[in-house]
């Protein structure tokens, strides 16, 4: 059995960076994990992907160009598939023949990081983006509801969440499909945030000042006319030295920028001196921060795991979409906030006592928004144990 996620994606950088300790444990524990990448059919932008970050040899990609080419490599193979196509227009042909081939499917939704469905598609665009948004997203997904129902189009087998709220919302939808027509569309099952929350405490240090980048132009914001121009990128990365500098002069402990994987490091290290950057090395400096900072990063459910003390930082600079991003933290936990404008008064020896009190906040946060309970399974063994039951039914 092949086992296996079917995607769309131009880049694997970001896919395999945030969930790279899913792929090399399947693919460890049963010889090889393909990606069946979709890309070719709804789009000729070029996919790339640099092979260095893929250091598990057991790793495969498949692109088919056509979508026979894709029907024939799924006929052939017994497949388990973690479905990560989205519900959308140009996806349809590939869900019709996914029902065809009646292909177990599980997929997973969230798995620890904050989000607004609101915000991403409605607050923060402007209108021929509702217009894409009502056309791309919503009527696409009246009609999926549809096709489940009359049998055109198969249901996920089995969809794992970890945050409680949107457990909440699937089933409040499924229990609606229920009523109109006498079935629910998915199988929810909790489970545990991937986080890294059962690290032996040798593990643990306190050496740094963590930044956690969320690359000053990243394509959610730049998709929703916030790009930076090259004077404003330089003046945030000046803003940004700065307070680093200034809070590591404080706490006695060195400083360290955390690149997101899409950013360019030859653009950081040329505007910031003197503060060490890193790339594809997060989980680490998280590990052994003594201070975690961000604007908007999913990365920081880890320090909240990890009972981290945390700082939001704001800046005009960046936008209303990442600003109001980073609100969704900061409302939920009441974190202690900095913005880049205006912060002197706020760092002094004061500072580490509070954040130190609000890990208590931290800690209320993440019981009440994550399934951290000994009794759920995290992403690994939950999918692990639903290849092994599939494989018993087929044998």
């Amino acid at each position: 059995m092949i086992i296996s996620e079917i995607c769309s994606i131009p880049n694997y950088t970001k896919k395999y960076t945030m969930s790279s300790d899913l792929y090399d444990f399947l693919a460890k524990k049963y010889g090889k994990f393909y990606f069946i990448n979709c890309h070719y059919l709804v789009d000729k932008k070029k996919i790339t992907f640099n092979l260095k970050n893929f250091k598990n040899k057991k790793i495969f990609f498949f692109h088919p160009k056509s979508y026979s080419e894709l029907n024939n490599f799924l006929k052939k193979n017994k497949i388990f598939l973690i479905n990560n196509l989205s519900p959308k227009f140009y996806h349809l042909q590939i869900h019709l023949m996914l029902n065809k081939l009646n292909i177990h499917q599980v997929a997973f939704d969230n798995l620890g990081e904050m989000s607004s469905y609101k915000l991403e598609n409605w607050d923060a665009v402007k209108i021929d983006k509702k217009i894409h948004f009502f056309y791309l997203k919503k009527i696409s997904y009246i009609i999926y509801r549809i096709l489940i129902f009359l049998k055109f189009i198969k249901p996920i087998n089995k969809l794992f969440i970890a945050r409680k709220d949107l457990l909440k919302k699937y089933r409040s939808r499924s229990n609606i499909f229920k009523i109109f027509f006498n079935t629910r569309y998915v199988n929810l099952h909790p489970i545990k945030p991937k986080f890294p929350i059962n690290k032996k405490k040798d593990d643990i240090g306190t050496k740094f000042i963590v930044f956690l980048d969320q690359n000053v132009n990243h394509k959610d914001n730049t998709s929703r006319g916030y790009a930076l121009k090259k004077n404003k990128q330089i003046e945030y990365f000046r803003k940004l030295q700065n307070y680093l500098i200034k809070l590591s002069k404080l706490s006695k402990k060195k400083p360290i920028i955390c690149l997101h994987p899409s950013s360019s490091y030859k653009l950081y290290s040329k505007h910031i001196k003197n503060i060490k950057i890193v790339q594809f090395k997060t989980d680490y400096y998280i590990l052994k921060s003594f201070i975690v900072i961000f604007h908007d990063s999913s990365s920081v459910t880890s320090a909240f795991f990890l009972n981290k003390r945390i700082i939001n930082l704001k800046s005009d600079i960046l936008g209303y979409y990442i600003n109001k991003r980073s609100e969704l933290y900061s409302r939920k936990v009441k974190l202690v906030t900095h913005n880049l404008n205006n912060y002197e008064d706020k760092i002094n020896k004061k500072i580490f006592n509070l954040l130190k009190k609000n890990i208590k906040k931290q800690k209320l946060f993440l019981k009440k928004t994550f399934f951290t309970d000994d009794n759920y399974k995290n992403l690994n063994v939950a999918i692990s144990e639903e290849i092994n039951i599939l494989t018993k039914s087929n044998s």
